[in-house]
């Protein structure tokens, strides 16, 4: 055994193996002295939050565990998933910021040196908000606004924070928190919206952003909000009678919208298209056949849109009896009719009408009287008209026709006086009987006054500035009479009179 406690034949050995590696060093320097690549990697670099930096190390360890981290200026470290090289010592490292910021160094740590790549600024990714609402909503029905914020891509940070939600107006409907998705670059939240009244709405998010993550507001997003929570509704009697005419209405939402509605009856058209109008087309149809039927209406917008609803009716065998019609002036008795009435002339008289089956009344006159709606309008003079109120039935009652006879006889003139009404007045006293200025009568008489009893009681005044007075000298009764004349053929004469007694 030698000093060094090997035997002689491993001595041997190890002496003939390094004697080998010598010899093959020294042949590979008589070659020619390669010199060797030194560590390092590509990829790494200033970025975005949530976005992906592949990293490529170069000639590192052969086949050794990888780490990277990065440090920020403010001391944060943060790290990617590590990675095996191959066994060149080359490996691939995915790296996506999770955190804004200025990273003052970053390293590829391994079993032997580490490679420091150095600075880098991390950015903000961009966001995307958008509001998603369905296209109708039923009234008193509450439909879900969904909100999302998505990190531009090929960020897949999920945004934190609020998001708030404002209608047209940029009044507040809603603030919510973001609830992060799974994994893709989104977040998400909703609420649950309940409209009251038919009409279009409208929503738009704003996303207040984070400090990884920009602000951003969403497009508006619309709601057309019906009674039935489609586009279309229809409007009808559910049951109807055979041979009494019925109205139906179709409405389209949004009313502004611009096109032609039609009607059909189990499937099959009973109208033309009707032109819509403020949203609204319009049909009368008599139902020809008892049974049960399916209603239908359709449209069709200006710029290709349509749509369709369908109710179910119920058609009855024949009117049980005519519809009768209530007709009372403003202020008066209830007409009779076929019965004749008269009406001042250049007046103005509104009716109140109704029907046993709840039918819409149409008035129409002949003669020179007029009808505005339910109302009269008398010509200025004598004449004579008939007013026909005409109901189209409906809900069992057949279409009923009632004519009224109206004789336009003269109009009663009236005045707006400044005349206190009759009563006691202290003596000494001056009242005002018309101010200055003060209109005539309405058929553009002049008032002329006059003291009937008793002049010594009292007085009238004729001021400069065009009123008349009455002033009380002593105790008792005192009238006063304004009076204009009558317009031949059109106005009667008018009176007004006051008792004033002094005390």
């Amino acid at each position: 055994m030698s000093k060094n406690g090997l035997q002689p034949r491993k001595l041997r050995g190890l002496t003939i193996r390094a004697f080998a590696a010598s010899a093959l060093v020294l042949g590979a320097l008589g070659l020619a002295a390669a010199p060797a690549q030194a560590a390092g990697a590509t990829g790494y670099g200033n970025g975005t939050v949530g976005v992906n930096q592949t990293i490529t190390a170069t000639e590192i360890c052969p086949s050794a565990q990888l780490a990277f981290t990065a440090t920020y200026s403010n001391g944060v470290t943060v790290s990617a998933p590590s990675v095996y090289a191959d066994i060149n010592g080359n490996a691939t490292i995915y790296w996506a910021p999770t955190i804004v910021g200025q990273i003052t160094q970053a390293t590829i740590g391994s079993t032997c040196s580490p490679v420091y790549l150095g600075g880098a600024i991390i950015s903000q990714t961009q966001t995307t908000t958008t509001v998603s609402t369905p296209n109708n909503a039923k009234v008193g029905q509450a439909t879900k606004i969904n909100v999302t914020v998505q990190s531009n891509s090929p960020s897949a940070y999920a945004p934190t924070g609020q998001v708030v939600v404002k209608d047209v107006n940029g009044a507040t409907l809603q603030t919510m928190g973001l609830t992060p998705g799974s994994g893709n670059g989104q977040s998400y939240a909703y609420y649950w919206w309940t409209p009251a009244t038919s009409g279009t709405f409208t929503f738009q998010a704003t996303y207040s952003g984070d400090t990884n993550a920009a602000t951003s507001v969403s497009p508006q997003d619309f709601i057309s909000a019906t009674p039935t929570g489609t586009p279309i509704t229809l409007t009808h009697p559910t049951t109807m009678t055979t041979g009494i005419p019925q109205t139906l209405v179709a409405t389209v939402y949004p009313t502004t919208v611009q096109g032609s509605a039609g009607f059909t009856l189990n499937g099959n058209p009973i109208s033309a298209s009707v032109p819509l109008v403020n949203g609204v087309a319009t049909f009368q149809w008599t139902p020809t056949a008892a049974g049960a039927f399916t209603l239908g209406a359709n449209y069709m917008t200006n710029q290709g849109g349509s749509g369709s609803t369908t109710d179910p009716i119920t058609v009855a065998s024949g009117p049980t009896s005519n519809d009768v019609i209530t007709v009372t002036p403003a202020g008066g008795s209830t007409w009779s009719p076929n019965g004749t009435y008269v009406l001042g002339a250049s007046s103005t008289t509104n009716f109140n009408v109704s029907t046993l089956s709840g039918a819409k009344v149409t008035l129409n006159d002949s003669g020179p009287c007029t009808s505005p709606g339910l109302a009269v309008v008398t010509p200025a003079s004598t004449a004579n008209c008939t007013l026909s109120f005409v109901s189209a039935g409906g809900n069992g009652y057949a279409p009923v026709t009632q004519t009224y006879n109206v004789t336009v006889g003269l109009g009663q003139q009236t005045a707006t006086l400044a005349a206190p009404q009759s009563g006691k007045v202290n003596v000494g006293r001056t009242l005002i009987l018309e101010s200055p200025g003060q209109t005539d009568t309405n058929a553009g008489q002049n008032i002329t006054w006059k003291v009937t009893t008793s002049k010594k009681i009292c007085a009238l005044g004729f001021p400069a500035d065009g009123s008349v007075t009455v002033k009380i000298k002593k105790k008792g009764n005192c009238t006063v009479q304004g009076s204009a004349p009558a317009v031949p053929g059109v106005w009667a004469a008018y009176s007004v009179t006051r008792t004033y007694r002094g005390k």
